[in-house]
């Protein structure tokens, strides 16, 4: 291991961060790029394709960008030996004349052995079966590769609040369905992964559009086509589309119900230093949860926005009051309770209160961050890091950082070229191993212990850079 100079910590900020993660309030000031831990290469070999949505009416035009993935060399077939051995039946003539009459008195010439004739102490009426080949002895059947996938053509939009899926058809033999996959995250693929749902079948091979009506408001959605065919009795992938992106749009729930309910109300008051919610009950309509959502602006949604974070969910006999005392301190802050009926394509917010919005109290300064010890080991399971534990009372989670280019990698935002390889919730946990390193790597690691403040995320603490050269 080739081990450079590590970088000196940064003091970090002290301000505040909003949350990203479950379980905090506070809006989103970090951009998190966590990207998940798996062997099979690091985070720059990874190409994310996203193309935008099809605006309008769009064609899908079909591709056949496929390429073959090996060589396609048949297997020779056995080597079954020569065919039957020839022989000749015994000639009625010699030196071209007619033999004589055996009954008479000329004798039966002395015969000289032809190559041509089979052995006479055989049976001459059977020919040499030990140049017959077996009739089970039969060549074995020719092996190939299975056929190279294509890539076919995928493009996205929207019909009211459906998503319609369109792509080139995939036009190879043995075509069995296409298989329509959608998935909340970056990640779709075939056979499905956890985040992934299959949206759609399609046995036509000619049917190449669909349009999927079981989605959320207010949601993205990845989607992959992927076209399978049958080949040697197994169904395999025959073609596959590239993954696009699309974002549904957020349903407006209305202040008042829609069938005589009466309208709900909203108080927000500053208690015990913390932002005090207080609403009316929700009556007249079908629901299940009042949901309480904190925006830093004044356009508070559900399914939740940029800028919002979801405070409190109260059954629909609870108390309707809730108390936030993860409010940032010295900002103004914008509260609004929806009704929240959850049905099988997910929560719809039939009824809500007005914004209400209220400055919060100024808090005490966010403590500084503390330096940790840290040390990295290479085995050949990857990269072995080691660093202290973070004893803080407000640790919320360890991130673990890397970079290929930047010698200061890390979580907090503006830095380039930084991944977080992990995501460590528990305080006690202080090691972590990156297995998606290759020979000739040069890796910067840093880890930082992240906590609340006040409902804002802030660096408690943060370890040296280590530089790590992979032999």
């Amino acid at each position: 291991m080739d081990v450079m100079g590590g970088a000196a910590a940064g003091a970090g900020p002290t301000g505040y961060m909003s949350a990203d993660e479950p379980g905090a309030g506070g809006a989103e000031l970090l951009e998190d790029r966590t990207l998940r831990i798996g062997g099979g290469g690091h985070g720059r070999r990874f190409g994310l394709s996203v193309p935008g949505a099809v605006v309008g009416s769009f064609l899908v035009a079909a591709l056949a960008l496929g390429a073959a993935f090996g060589p396609m060399a048949d297997k020779p077939a056995s080597d079954t030996g020569s065919g039957d051995t020839a022989f000749s039946e015994p000639t009625d003539k010699v030196d071209g004349d007619e033999h004589p009459d055996k009954t008479g008195g000329v004798d039966e010439p002395t015969k000289t052995h032809d190559a041509s004739e089979p052995d006479k102490t055989d049976d001459a009426s059977e020919p040499d079966k030990t140049a017959t080949p077996d009739a089970t002895d039969k060549p074995e059947p020719t092996e190939a590769h299975a056929p190279a996938e294509t890539t076919i053509a995928l493009g996205l939009a929207l019909e009211g609040t459906a998503v319609v899926v369109e792509w080139s058809a995939c036009e190879v033999d043995d075509f069995v369905a296409y298989k329509i996959v959608r998935s909340k995250d970056e990640y779709v693929k075939w056979p499905m992964g956890s985040g992934d749902s299959l949206a759609g079948v399609i046995e036509a091979q000619g049917t190449t559009r669909f349009v999927d009506k079981a989605v959320d408001g207010g949601r993205t959605y990845r989607y992959r086509v992927f076209g399978l065919r049958s080949w040697n009795g197994e169904t395999i992938i025959a073609c596959r589309s590239d993954a696009a992106s699309i974002a549904t749009p957020a349903p407006t729930p209305k202040p008042e119900p829609t069938d005589g309910g009466t309208a709900m109300s909203i108080s927000v008051v500053i208690k015990e230093g913390h932002p005090f919610i207080d609403w009316t009950a929700c009556t007249g309509v079908d629901f299940d949860y009042y949901k309480v959502v904190r925006s830093t602006d004044s356009t508070v949604t559900w399914p939740i926005g940029d800028n919002d974070t979801k405070v409190a969910a109260v059954g629909k006999d609870g108390e309707t009051k809730a108390w936030d005392a993860n409010a940032p301190g010295g900002k103004k802050v914008y509260y609004r309770v929806f009704c929240i009926r959850e049905t099988e394509s997910g929560s719809v917010a039939v009824a809500a209160t007005a914004v209400k919005g209220i400055e919060t109290p100024e808090t005490e300064p966010a403590p500084d961050p503390v330096a940790l010890g840290f040390e990295v080991d290479v085995t050949g399971e990857g990269v072995v890091l080691h660093w202290e534990g973070c004893s803080s009372d407000v640790f919320a989670f360890y991130k673990v950082v890397r970079s290929f280019t930047n010698e200061n990698p890390s979580y907090l935002p503006g830095t380039d070229g930084t991944e977080v390889i992990g995501v460590i919730e528990n305080r006690g946990t202080t090691q972590l191993t990156d297995g998606a390193v290759e020979s000739g790597d040069t890796i910067y690691y840093r880890v930082q212990a992240i906590g609340y403040w006040y409902g804002q995320k802030i660096l408690l603490g943060q370890t040296t850079v280590i530089a790590v050269t992979i032999p």
